[in-house]
């Protein structure tokens, strides 16, 4: 199925900067919890590694990329037919 309303998921999704708590090294991402509100799918938990027992959410960016795909296509839709008001109204004030 085409990913409906991509372009407002993708409106509600924040890109963060951040640093790694096991080693400090900055990265750039998007935060779990919020990509869960927003597309659930793209998140899944996983056994954390340090807490036996414990989990923790991770992004599936591969699952993003379907969303980005779409919300580019809708982008294009909309300058497309915004060139053509454009073009319209210069005719109607040539």
């Amino acid at each position: 199925q085409v990913v409906e309303g991509a372009l407002e998921k993708v409106s509600q999704l924040e890109g963060v900067t951040f640093e790694w708590k096991k080693n400090g090294r900055e990265s750039a991402g998007v935060i779990a919890q919020n990509v869960e509100e927003v597309f659930p799918r793209a998140v899944k938990e996983v056994d954390t590694l340090s807490e036996e027992g414990e989990t923790h959410k991770v992004v599936d960016y591969n699952q993003l990329s379907a969303l980005f795909i779409e919300a580019i296509k809708e982008l294009k839709e909309e300058n497309n037919y915004l060139r053509s008001m454009v073009e319209e109204l210069k005719d109607i004030n040539s």
